[in-house]
């Protein structure tokens, strides 16, 4: 932190050494406020902007600001389990390793290093609890997957909600919430047991009924089912046995096998291998028809796994003699509404904290209370790709692809994208009693126009770029946001903001445009609504601008295997960030609104991005989450002029030369593309120098070649 101004009702914190003239009396504005907290951030990008300095960080008690500004990090409580290629684990005791990633679009899950883990201070949880499996303990704006219910009950279509708007719902139907959970999931897991499918079937079946003696395996039944199906799989396998009777009538086999005991042996099973254990469990320790049983809770854990990853929804629960039994059921999508309806209620938190982390696909496999569920995760826009290096050429044909299949600017797609995509828009008649308005009326007017802009850059400063890391590998870096969405919910708001200060005679100067909405009131509650909408709409923008340039990339680097088409690249997480928003967080002790506008979320272990302008590099960072930042850091660079001010003055031809001398492939045409000119920009260097107290750098992008809105 470079320097204090304490002479405001509260201080104003700068990381950097010289702040515009304009900036400084914007933060000066928002230091006097009556319900600013604690002290103003500015980060070492910081410039003016409208209404609140671009790069300024505000905490509010009690109110929010529609035009300081949004998502909202949704988490889980203590006891919340997640997968680990070892079993199931609480969240408040990750310990560095790999956790479950679902894909909704091919029903696959995967083990992935998260890109985030996330601790935060939480009082209370919406608890979601019911008797056909289902129990979530969620924060209130915790993004959950859902199926839509329809009148055909195909469940077929998928959406995102908030857990907050799930018990308003839920609690407002006669019957409750329609929507569906989804409870089970495929693996995409490459290695697998060393082991053929017949020794398989033989591991489950010594892990359940065998035990050593002298080396050798042994076997003892009396049911005959068990005898005959013991016989089959040794003499299928080609393993000699010995086969005696008791006088009590048990059948003993025994044979020679190097073999273990135990099913939490298997973690590393494949698809295949997953469905096999599946099926062969139920013969020697279940009913034969849908139910697993041990005294292990080891065991148990691996099953439940397993029954849920090869499409069945699971059950596990402890009967009183501390026997473990696991259930598999084909419903596996389950609902939360029936006659009469269990209320969903808030629970306090336990440890005061919520869990979560941030995974590439946005959702995570999770178990709370033996009940397995799917849901959202936490969550610029980059990927790292395999490639170490891309030639000229290949990089103008990938340029030119990208173009075709991303508008740029103003332009929009000639037919609607997507709609799966598209977050959920609430019903009518909601919280806005007090207006007779619908909720959500400027996300549900604008849905239409916004579904031809998903999948498009947009203006301004938005790019897509090409870079080389400093990890010897090739980068996509995507800046775009919620298009014209976004701009139409803050203006309204802003505009009910400024009639109700109005009607308060609130001390605010309405010249400053920081009109305030209280967040008890149903504006307040509205707009916070719709500003998180936006968020979602723009997380999911980047998401298929990325989708489609991977594919291109695909398409370049192909290749052919015994005639089969086949990638020749692969690419890494996602990682996606949002760096205009609103949201409750806990700061030196108080909940309070925190507004972030052109500053990114950087708590400790946050893994963020921050692009330089175009032609300088860019950075792929790691959060230190300083207090007093509001554990927060810059977006970018910060512009050094108005836009204005570059096409009056800036020489078209010096910056061309810049980019040209850099060998960056660009779009700087003409005067009318001088706004975005290298310098309109603060000098990247100084503004990571002015922040290293907030973000460590993990690594530095060079940039290849920049398309600009």
């Amino acid at each position: 932190m470079n320097n204090v101004i304490s002479e405001e009702r509260i201080p104003i914190k700068l990381w950097l050494d010289d702040l515009e003239e304009g900036a400084l009396e914007q933060a000066k504005i928002l230091a006097n406020l009556p319900f600013a907290f604690k002290h103003i951030a500015l980060m070492s990008d910081c410039h003016l902007g409208y209404g609140m300095p671009i790069g300024g960080v505000m905490a509010t008690k009690g109110v929010v600001v529609p035009h300081a500004v949004g998502s909202d990090i949704g988490c889980f409580d203590m006891d919340t389990e997640f997968l680990s290629p070892t079993g199931w684990k609480k969240i408040s005791k990750w310990k560095n390793e790999k956790v479950m990633q679902f894909h909704p679009e091919i029903n696959k899950a995967e083990f992935i290093k998260p890109l985030n883990y996330i601790k935060e201070k939480c009082d209370k949880f919406i608890h979601i609890k019911t008797k056909y499996g289902i129990d979530q303990m969620l924060s209130e704006e915790h993004r959950c997957l859902v199926y839509k219910y329809n009148k055909s009950f195909d469940f077929s279509d998928r959406t995102v909600i908030q857990a907050k708007e799930i018990m308003e719902n839920h609690n407002k139907l006669k019957n409750g919430f329609r929507h569906r959970f989804m409870t089970s999931f495929g693996v995409n897991i490459d290695n697998k047991l060393n082991i053929n499918d017949d020794l398989l079937r033989i591991y489950v079946m010594f892990s359940a009924d065998g035990s050593f003696s002298r080396k050798r395996c042994v076997l003892q039944f009396k049911k005959e089912r068990k005898i005959k199906r013991a016989e089959k799989l040794l003499k299928k396998a080609n393993i000699e046995f010995n086969k005696s009777i008791h006088k009590n009538g048990t059948v003993r086999i025994s044979f020679l096998l190097n073999i273990k005991k135990g099913l939490n042996e298997l973690w590393k099973a494949n698809q295949e291998q997953l469905h096999i254990i599946s099926n062969e469990v139920i013969y020697w320790d279940g009913n034969q028809k849908n139910c697993f049983y041990t005294s292990k809770k080891e065991e148990a854990d691996f099953i439940h796994y397993c029954f849920s990853a090869t499409g069945k929804r699971a059950v596990m629960r402890l009967d009183r003699g501390n026997e473990y039994r696991v259930f598999k059921y084909d419903n596996y999508l389950v609902g939360i509404n029936s006659t009469s309806k269990t209320k969903i209620k808030y629970k306090k938190s336990i440890d005061g904290y919520k869990y979560c982390f941030t995974v590439p696909s946005s959702y995570l496999v999770m178990r709370r209370n033996s009940n397995i569920f799917i849901t959202g995760n936490c969550g610029m826009c980059a990927v790292k790709t395999s490639l170490t290096d891309i030639d000229t050429e290949t990089l103008k044909e990938i340029m030119k692809e990208i173009r075709k299949v991303i508008p740029v600017g103003k332009n929009r797609h000639k037919e609607k994208q997507n709609e799966e995509l598209m977050p959920e828009i609430t019903p009518e008649g909601g919280i806005m009693t007090c207006s007779a308005s619908p909720e959500q009326p400027i996300c549900r007017k604008e849905k239409e126009k916004a579904l031809y802009s998903l999948g498009t850059l947009g203006s301004g400063n938005h790019f897509i770029e090409i870079q080389k890391g400093n990890d010897g590998h090739i980068w996509i870096m995507i800046h775009s946001g919620s298009r014209n969405l976004g701009k139409q919910v803050a203006d309204y708001y802003n505009k009910v903001a400024k009639k109700l200060n109005e009607k308060w005679f609130s001390s605010v100067n309405p010249k400053h445009d920081l009109a305030f909405l209280p967040l008890d009131s149903d504006e307040g509650k509205a707009y916070l609504k719709e500003m998180q909408y936006c968020v979602d709409y723009a997380l999911e923008n980047r998401k298929l601008m990325m989708s489609r340039i991977q594919n291109i990339f695909a398409n370049e680097f192909d290749g052919n295997d015994n005639g089969e088409r086949i990638s020749l690249i692969g690419f890494d997480e996602i990682i996606n960030i949002a760096h205009n928003y609103a949201r409750m967080e806990n700061h030196f002790g108080q909940n309070v609104m925190i507004h972030r506008k052109g500053a990114t979320l950087a708590t400790e272990k946050t893994i963020g991005i921050i692009p330089g302008s175009q032609g300088a590099k860019s950075y792929i960072v790691k959060g230190k989450g300083n207090a007093d930042s509001f554990n927060s850091c810059s977006h970018g660079a910060g512009r050094t002029m108005s836009r204005k001010k570059a096409k009056e003055e800036l020489n078209l031809e010096e910056e061309v030369a810049k980019l040209e001398e850099m060998e960056v492939l660009h779009t700087l045409r003409s005067k009318k593309n001088l706004d975005e000119a290298p310098a309109c920009y603060k000098d990247i260097a100084v503004v990571m120098e002015n922040q290293k107290d907030l973000v460590e750098m993990l690594v530095t992008l060079e940039p290849l070649a920049v398309i600009k809105g």
